[in-house]
């Protein structure tokens, strides 16, 4: 990628003997031409010492003894990188048109490697992972359908008594399946830290979603109403920064409609309902709660090193930046830029587990038979969808070893 600076430094260090030279030569009397100008050039550019015998055209009987100091070049050179600085934008500028223009003509023919790579890639992974990767998304379709089977049954009943616990699991749960089928493609095309971030939301959804249907409607109430605090939170941010971003401020009226809505929530449920997590403040019976004690008040803490680990795909940390699931133990140093075909087991095991959690939330608050046998269907599957997986990475990391 350094091909351009690189023949932009030579040629212009070239340039800069050239008019040392050229300079030295006019001291000396002597005037030059086009063509004596082009032979000093050619023989800069063929010479491998740093003695220049020149015969210029014109005067090939002269015998002119020039010496170029390092001042000579220097002084060449502050001329050069004065007139240099006001017209590098303008090098810049043609040289990346010529560039990108080049890069444009070529794209179809690199994309269409790339593709090629990538179909190759996953074919491998489809031979290596295919079976579990199946039993996963078979594991998905159950849960998916069992919630939307539970919806369309009970929504309209729910929507008649005002059943808030029912339409935040059904929502919770909708955006659960949609999670899963994102993990789902992500291991399919070789991302497992991606996968593995994206499970972290899963669980965030499923202490929610219990913690919702622990305490009931009033909680439930909170927590759907809350989006209008955080809706208020986001217009003022937006407002500190839309004219620096180049967008058009909120209008008075629209940011005036946000603040009575926050302030009538506030007014309702108290101080503390402002804060972050502040719809489940009156539960916890704390002003400012935090995730972690939603967490420890539905029993779920001990899926904290798990959460804490697939946390370091989300955050800028340097856990991040120096382990990677994608990569093999003794390559972690390895710089990891795209697919790669291990670290599964974690992010797949992980999502079937949070996915039976929050379908077995959802449909036991109808429980019936053909419901709960749906749960232990998936229970079933869910262990076998980790031992599948936990048996490949074993025996890869056992053939690794020899």
């Amino acid at each position: 990628m350094n091909i351009l600076q690189e023949t932009f430094d030579s040629e212009s260090f070239k340039r800069l003997k050239i008019e040392a030279i050229s300079r030295r030569i006019r001291e000396e009397g002597y005037s030059l031409t086009d063509e004596q100008l082009a032979a000093i050039e050619e023989h800069i550019t063929a010479a491998s010492d740093d003695v220049l015998t020149i015969n210029l055209p014109g005067y090939e009987n002269a015998d002119v003894q020039i010496s170029i100091e390092e001042e000579d070049i220097t002084r060449v050179l502050d001329e050069y990188t004065e007139k240099l600085s006001d017209e590098m934008p303008k090098i810049i500028e043609s040289t990346s048109e010529l560039v990108l223009a080049n890069l444009r003509s070529r794209a179809p023919e690199m994309l269409s490697e790339h593709a090629e790579l990538r179909n190759t890639f996953e074919e491998h992974i489809s031979q290596k992972w295919g079976k579990p990767l199946e039993l996963l998304e078979m594991f998905i379709v159950i849960a998916t359908e069992a919630g939307d089977e539970f919806n369309k049954e009970f929504r309209p009943s729910a929507s008649q008594s005002n059943d808030l616990v029912f339409d935040v699991l059904t929502r919770l749960h909708a955006r659960s399946c949609h999670i899963a089928n994102e993990v789902l493609t992500l291991l399919k095309s070789g991302y497992a830290d991606g996968a593995h971030a994206r499970w972290r939301t899963m669980h965030e959804i499923v202490v929610v979603g219990l913690f919702i249907k622990e305490f009931g409607q009033g909680t439930a109430e909170r927590y759907l109403l809350h989006s209008s605090i955080e809706f208020y939170r986001a217009g003022l941010q937006y407002q500190g920064y839309c004219t620096q971003l180049g967008y058009e401020p909120l209008t008075e009226q629209e940011l005036s409609r946000r603040r009575s809505s926050y302030e009538q929530l506030v007014n309702r449920f108290g101080r503390s309902y402002a804060n972050s997590y502040g719809w489940a403040a009156h539960a916890l019976e704390k002003s400012d709660p935090k995730f972690s004690d939603i967490e420890q008040a539905v029993d779920l803490e001990h899926w904290r090193p798990h959460y804490k680990f697939a946390s370091h795909n989300v955050h800028a940390n340097p856990k991040g930046v120096f382990s990677k699931l994608g990569l093999y133990p003794e390559n972690q140093e390895l710089l990891l830029t795209g697919p790669s075909d291990t670290g599964f087991t974690d992010p797949a095991h992980s999502i079937t587990i949070s996915l039976l959690q929050i379908t077995t939330f959802l449909l036991t608050l109808r429980p019936n038979i053909d419901r709960l046998s749906i749960c232990h269907i998936l229970s079933t599957l869910a262990e076998e969808v980790g031992n599948m997986f936990l048996s490949i990475q074993r025996s890869e990391e056992e053939a690794s070893q020899l």
